[in-house]
């Protein structure tokens, strides 16, 4: 499994859903993250994922994300075709009692299925990413 976030990225905690405009910001954010996480993949270069980052996933330095995103990036994940693919969320995006948006899921990746959790924290009026695991593993016949 490869991932950081203090904790952030369990289970989304029993919350309301949000509304279908949050929802959307929520793919979005995944996309976004999905997308980031991916470029640094594949430059190696994981300053750009830490900066975009919340407060608290700035205590990450670059190098750490990259020892903790070794295993994807070993298996070599196309994560850009996450743009185009839909994504299905489980459970629902909601924000928790902590104020984490928190999203998880998965997206299929050709012979592939790319299983994310996410969490975001807000600062500074925007969502920041407080914790990332991604994990990619084949798909059964």
């Amino acid at each position: 499994m490869s991932g950081l976030g203090g904790g952030a990225c369990a289970a989304a905690q029993a919350a309301p859903s949000l509304a279908s405009a949050q929802q959307t910001e929520a793919v979005i954010l995944t996309r976004s993250a999905l997308l980031a996480l991916d470029q640094a993949n594949k430059t190696g270069n994981y300053t750009v994922l830490r900066d975009l980052g919340s407060s608290t996933f700035h205590a990450n330095s670059a190098a750490k994300l990259s020892e903790v995103f070794a295993d994807l990036r070993r298996q070599n994940v196309d994560m850009s075709a996450t743009l185009a693919q839909p994504l299905s969320f489980n459970p629902q995006p909601a924000v928790d009692a902590k104020g984490l948006l928190r999203v998880a899921g998965a997206v299929p990746l050709g012979a592939r299925v790319l299983y994310f959790q996410i969490a975001w924290a807000r600062e500074a009026g925007a969502w920041r990413i407080y914790g990332i695991v991604v994990t990619a593993s084949e798909t059964t016949p």
